[in-house]
């Protein structure tokens, strides 16, 4: 009972170790991860350095595939430029793996006495300590742990413990085990740091403990594909990458350790020929490298077969279609006078878009609400991509103007975030009723209508005309709405949740007349601005920024 106890016991310490020290480094690491994996895109070795590096930090091949999954959605960068930031990441990952081949038992004493005298000390309240100590205690729980496995089959007979294994653990059911394993940790290194402490604990061969890691390696190329979830398309695609140098690694590791086999040789003693003067153990951190390297290469090196697969069994969606930006991109933001011309056109042209986001009520039976939440999707994703664009390029040292004018275009796209969200809410509300009232069909064509003219009415576009019909239709209609809201606040009593519904419909839509008057505004060139009409007043609901029903104003 007690070497079961002990057993999972360190099971237990280990797991929880490499979840403390996975959360605590992306939270310390994350947004450096980030800007680190968006500066890969240079070449093909300097993506494999970036993701070797962010595999390092993160400790999570998986992980770091779905960050570039979701910045290859985003548009941030392209299949091809990040498919040798996810090989170099499954590298990456192999020196947790080393260092757990070494026997740091005293080190990881002093480890955890030190973290616990830094948390009597209450060193965790400083914010730049709190997360690295973290780090360090899910360290030396990890390690605390491997060393409860490794000692747990010290009150056995380990020859007859080997043997036991060794006749229940055949290289196909090893193989097996380690993919189930990494199917349930969504790692390759948790099954191969448990080997790596089997193996030290001298209960598993070497050749069992490497077929193991092999099928831990290809197990963990299918957990990300799980963890995609309903992700498709162009972010799926990388997931199908991950698997490519996964299995591209079983491929050689495992087919040159089946051909030793054949060739009748001893698998564990030329195994333990790399770990030739070291714990043999450290010939499993060699093989699970050699399964990382070897698959990288290889995909990276055929990286347009590797892309073309990839497409192949996740072609781009509508959606990445229109979440694609059309002038922005990275190489830009070293020269800000391009950089601030390509973010107004990609405004304009956001701008333009704006009546796809709502439903055409006089084409209702054209209208597909598919298309509309689709088109509200890329909308955002390139909003949002140019939000972060501009935020780098604030980074940079612009001149006065430059900084002027790209502070200009940042509250322009904020302007533009929000009106995109609230009109999508219209909508939802609009989809919402059947039949369709008489009033919110007027304010939804009436909202269309404004949103037409302002997408003609786009600087490089506009004409005096243009501005001034933008500005009668957007003037202030409190007084009218007020009067809308009282009616239907007055039959609240027999209306129930439709006059509740009503009544957001109308705040939504004067939320987005006011946005959209204020972006007119803030589009407008700087000579105009000293003419810009008063009179205007905010409604509550604008401030607030976010749309509530109004419970009664009777």
């Amino acid at each position: 009972m007690l070497i079961a106890a002990q057993l999972l016991a360190g099971l237990g310490l280990l797991f929880v170790g490499l979840k403390l020290m996975g959360a605590h480094l992306q939270q310390v690491m994350g947004r450096r991860v980030r800007r680190l994996l968006r500066m890969a895109t240079g070449s093909r070795p300097a993506g494999v350095l970036c993701g070797m590096v962010a595999g390092a930090i993160t400790q999570s091949s998986n992980a770091v595939t779905l960050i570039c999954a979701n910045l290859v959605r985003g548009g941030v960068f392209a299949t091809r430029d990040a498919i040798p930031v996810v090989a170099g990441a499954n590298v990456g990952t192999s020196a947790l793996v080393f260092i757990a081949s070494v026997n740091l038992k005293v080190a990881v004493l002093y480890l955890v006495a030190l973290v616990g005298l830094a948390f009597h000390l209450r060193m965790d309240k400083r914010t730049g300590w709190r997360e690295w100590m973290g780090v360090l205690l899910g360290l030396a729980l990890l390690f605390l742990g491997l060393d409860f496995i490794k000692s747990a089959p010290a009150g056995l007979d380990l020859s007859q413990a080997a043997h036991v294994v060794g006749e229940l653990l055949t290289p196909t059911r090893g193989f097996f085990l380690g993919c189930l394993l990494a199917l349930i940790t969504q790692s390759a290194s948790t099954p191969t740091i448990l080997a790596v402490a089997v193996v030290q604990a001298q209960v598993l061969g070497l050749g069992d403990g490497m077929f193991l890691v092999v099928g831990a390696n290809l197990g963990s190329g299918l957990a990300t594909l799980i963890s995609a979830g309903d992700m498709r398309g162009a972010g799926r695609q990388l997931c199908v990458s991950a698997i490519q140098v996964k299995a591209m690694g079983c491929l050689i590791v495992g087919g040159a350790a089946l051909a030793v086999m054949a060739a009748g040789l001893n698998l564990d003693v030329m195994l333990g020929r790399i770990g030739s003067g070291r714990d043999p153990a450290f010939a499993l951190s060699v093989v699970f490298f050699a399964l990382q390297a070897s698959g990288a290469l290889v995909v990276v090196t055929l990286i347009g077969l590797s892309e073309a697969i990839a497409v192949r069994f996740s072609p781009a969606t509508r959606e990445d279609k229109l979440s694609r930006p059309h002038f922005i991109h990275d190489r830009a933001v070293s020269d800000p006078p391009t950089a601030l011309d390509l973010v107004a056109r990609e405004t304009a042209r956001l701008v333009v878009c704006l009546p796809t986001i709502l439903p055409d009520l006089d084409q209702r039976a054209h209208d597909e609400p598919k298309a509309r939440l689709a088109a509200w999707q890329g909308a955002e994703a390139i909003a949002a991509a140019t939000d972060r664009f501009l935020t780098e390029l604030i980074d940079q040292r612009l001149t006065r103007e430059d900084l002027d004018l790209a502070l200009r275009a940042q509250a322009q796209v904020d302007l533009l975030r929000a009106l995109q969200e609230t009109l999508h809410e219209f909508g939802a509300v609009v989809d919402a009723f059947h039949p369709l009232p008489p009033l919110v069909f007027n304010l939804s064509e009436s909202l269309r209508a404004v949103l037409l003219v302002l997408a003609d009415a786009v600087p490089e576009e506009a004409g005096e005309g243009d501005l001034e019909v933008l500005n009668a239709l957007t003037g202030d209609r409190s007084d009218l709405l007020d009067r809308i809201r009282r009616d239907l606040a007055a039959s609240c009593a027999t209306g129930g949740s439709e006059v509740r519904t009503l009544m957001r419909a109308t705040s939504l839509f004067e939320r987005a007349l006011w946005l959209v008057r204020r972006l007119s505004l803030a589009l407008r060139p700087r000579a105009n601005e000293d003419n810009s009409p008063e009179g205007w007043s905010v409604p509550a609901a604008a401030q607030n920024g976010r749309v509530e029903a109004v419970e009664d104003r009777g």
